[in-house]
């Protein structure tokens, strides 16, 4: 399963990226924050983890990768602004994202996919570790 999110977070940053090269902050700002949350959303699927809103999503990731270690605070900050951001970019009309930010926030999302991927590496090389994990929590799809 987390493959077919890891697809969808690299096709969401392709697009944030042919959007931030033609000016469209907001969108490029949408997309990015979507390719996070699908690469969030292919590390909770290895916990078995499916949360059906954003904010579950991000509590999630917060609580069993980041509080746990398995993933630097700074990806957890990532994704929470990006969230805030995405908002603000796809709801509030007439505000606009400069290209300074947008710029910023898709490379904050290319770091965050890279890691992610890694993170999903260092999981299946130590599967035994990460599933004595899982025992110990047990499953909650918050």
């Amino acid at each position: 399963m987390h493959e077919k999110y890891i697809e969808n977070a690299e096709e969401k940053l392709e697009a944030a990226e042919y959007l931030l090269k033609g000016a469209f902050y907001n969108d490029a700002v949408s997309r990015a924050y979507y390719s996070m949350f699908y690469s969030a959303k292919a590390l909770l699927s290895l916990k078995e983890i499916y949360p059906k809103a954003h904010k579950g999503v991000i509590t999630k990731f917060g609580l069993e990768f980041v509080k746990k270690g398995f993933v630097e605070d700074v990806y957890g900050h990532a994704l929470s602004h990006a969230k805030d951001r995405r908002e603000v970019a796809d709801y509030d009309i007439g505000k606009i994202i400069g290209a300074e930010e947008a710029e910023s926030i898709v490379e904050d999302a290319e770091k965050f996919l890279v890691r992610i991927k890694e993170a999903i590496k260092e999981i299946q090389n130590n599967i035994e570790l990460f599933m004595s994990d899982m025992q110990i929590q047990g499953k909650d799809n918050g």
